[in-house]
């Protein structure tokens, strides 16, 4: 874990320029940045689905969650459609679907991220008591670094080949279309070995289907079978995976300042609930 801090807005944009400049990203390429509450250190870096029970700290077997997964996915497709006024494609509905289940908090594997240095400092602070009681990690990513990293690794070069096994036997899928491997897949899926999931995660340029998520500039990387496969390059000499604390002492003062430039509740959820939230806060703040 790196020794960076921030107590202010201004400190913690210096510490963004700062793993910037240590990585040599230019200017033009996008960091990736995600908050996450310093609580739960052993749950870094992890999808919602992989999360083990905060009391036990037991997780379930990976194939038995990646069989409640596709029930959800399943369910979730058959009653959304008429609740959502997102614009949905038939053909990117099997994507579009999975996206709108993580962002309305359906447990997947799938673990957001945003490109806004400012949005994740919001994130950060927005759900803090104050005063608050516990700080914050905000976890920041050089996309570019990671994608060649996957791009050379054993375990993805062979899902590749198995899905270009599986499309020639198959004539109503194409062999470009091997992403597919890390959508939820039905028991019959699962117990075919073409179809494996792979352990590595894949970075996606996700569509924006609804409001919230054009607003919060959300990011996704979707996660395989290997809920620890990200959280081991924390730390590492050679990783391009940083992050910068935020002590609960700072909450409110870091609260104030994003307030100030604009970063505010109804800002990154564009919607009646989240300008109720933020009336609501700023009624805490003044009571």
């Amino acid at each position: 874990m790196s020794g960076r801090s921030a107590d202010s807005l201004s400190s913690y944009l210096a510490a963004v320029a700062e793993i910037r400049k240590s990585w040599s990203v230019p200017k033009r390429d996008e960091l990736w940045f995600r908050a996450e509450d310093a609580r739960y250190r052993k749950t870094r870096l992890q999808p919602g689905l992989y999360r083990p029970r905060e009391k036990s700290g037991i997780r379930r077997s990976i194939p038995t969650l990646l069989e409640l997964e596709n029930d959800l996915y399943e369910e979730f497709q058959r009653c959304s459609a008429q609740l959502s006024d997102a614009k949905l494609s038939g053909n990117d509905w099997e994507w579009d679907s999975y996206f709108l289940m993580q962002h309305y908090g359906v447990p997947t594997r799938l673990l957001d991220w945003t490109d806004s240095a400012l949005i994740a400092l919001h994130f950060a602070i927005r759900s803090k008591q104050m005063p608050a009681t516990s700080g914050s990690v905000i976890y920041v990513l050089d996309p570019y670094w990671l994608l060649k990293k996957l791009d050379h690794d054993k375990d993805m070069t062979e899902a590749k080949a198995r899905w270009k096994k599986y499309s020639k036997d198959d004539s109503s899928v194409e062999g470009r279309d091997w992403d597919r491997l890390y959508l939820p897949a039905d028991e019959d899926d699962l117990k075919d070995k073409l179809l494996e999931t792979p352990a590595n995660p894949m970075l996606v340029d996700s569509p924006h289907v609804t409001r919230r998520i054009a607003a919060q500039r959300s990011r996704f990387m979707i996660f395989g079978t290997d809920p620890l496969w990200l959280s081991k390059f924390v730390g590492k000499k050679d990783s391009h995976l940083d992050s910068i604390r935020i002590s609960a002492q700072s909450v409110n003062r870091i609260r104030q300042q994003l307030r100030d430039a604009g970063i505010t509740e109804s800002v990154v959820y564009p919607d009646l609930d989240g300008l109720g939230r933020e009336l609501k806060q700023m009624w805490e703040t003044r009571r």
